[in-house]
């Protein structure tokens, strides 16, 4: 028995061994790292110009260009729109981090068939260092789950369908297309002077106060009230490109809206413009505090904002008059047991 204590003490060192370095993930393969789409980082980019092949272009540009000047991105082609800053970040974070999943073709000589012909989404890419990137996004694969893609003139490869559709934006996916400037948190006042209707909102809290109280024309209501009427104003959107003001002309007057609100710890008002032009009689357009673009609103919605308040003012009235039911009923009960009682 002697002679098999080595071989056993052997054998229990190796299986403890082998039990720790498998603890350790001495055996595991390490993961392929995923090779990047582009292989940049968000900041390298100085301009991305996007050729929309899809959009009809009736007098439209079907390309846009957004160029970074002085730390903040711009919108330079075809018109110095107004873009919405978190969607451009968002974007430009997608551009960057987007992986490729397996290459498709090392060399292809048929484009047409990947959806990277003439119908591919294109993007030129110029990067702060004078490199230009061409991106072009094709069709789907069979597997539908990512599509075909193209760096300049490289191999066609797999991006997941998720990702693609964070990068392949229109121009319209990255403009600014909410006129109305404002934040629930920090608004102070709205006062809205229009044809329809004509009211002040008021926020009657200081500023140190728990919660927000409210006033509509003087009247208190509820502050959840308050804060729909806000969000609805606020969320109001255009579904068409913007215009300058300048281009139109005739204008008439439909409403103004003044916000005030406390913006980097200072006061500021606003005031927005709603017109209407006699070629378009039925479009309402609204105008930016600055003057400069206008917004074209379906009047339908802007309506219902204007009249929002008639609805907060007839549920308060209708809370009221309950109350006031209920109290009568309650005194009515009261003066009844009263009689009773004294018969």
């Amino acid at each position: 028995m002697r002679k098999w204590v080595p071989t056993i003490l052997l054998v229990i060192v190796l299986i403890v061994g082998w039990v720790y370095a498998a603890s350790q993930n001495y055996f595991r393969e390490e993961e392929a790292v995923q090779a990047k789409l582009l292989g940049i980082q968000s900041g390298d980019i100085q301009s991305i110009t996007i050729h929309d092949t899809t959009e009809e272009t009736s007098g439209t540009a079907a390309s846009s260009t957004l160029t970074l000047e002085n730390g903040v991105w711009q919108m330079v082609e075809p018109k110095a729109y107004p873009l919405n800053g978190y969607s451009v970040s968002s974007w430009l974070d997608a551009l960057s981090g987007a992986n490729q999943e397996l290459a498709v073709e090392e060399a292809p000589t048929d484009l047409d068939k990947y959806g990277l012909g003439t119908d591919a989404t294109r993007m030129d890419i110029k990067l702060k260092d004078n490199r230009e990137i061409k991106l072009a996004v094709g069709g789907q694969l069979p597997a539908d789950d990512a599509r075909y893609v193209r760096v300049d003139l490289g191999p066609v490869v797999a991006v997941q369908t998720e990702a693609i559709t964070s990068i392949a934006l229109s121009r319209r996916d990255l403009l600014d297309t909410t006129p109305f400037n404002m934040d629930e948190i920090n608004v102070g006042s709205l006062e809205w002077e229009g044809e329809a209707a004509t009211w002040m909102l008021t926020s009657t809290s200081k500023n140190d106060a728990a919660e927000q109280t409210w006033t509509l024309n003087g009247k208190t209501i509820e502050a959840t009230d308050a804060k729909s009427l806000i969000g609805k104003i606020k969320n109001l959107s255009t579904a068409d490109d913007v215009r300058k003001a300048s281009e139109l002309k005739n204008s008439v007057p439909r409403f103004t809206l003044s916000v005030e609100q406390t913006v980097n710890g200072q006061q500021a008002r606003d005031v927005y413009r709603g017109i209407t032009v006699p070629s378009e009689p039925d479009q309402i357009w609204v105008i930016t505090p600055d003057g400069q673009w206008a917004y074209a609103m379906d009047a339908a919605s802007l309506t219902e904002a204007e009249k929002f308040p008639d609805t907060i003012k007839a549920s308060t009235t209708s809370s009221e008059e309950s109350s006031s039911s209920a109290n009568d009923e309650t005194t009515s009960t009261s003066q009844t047991g009263n009689e009773q009682g004294a018969r």
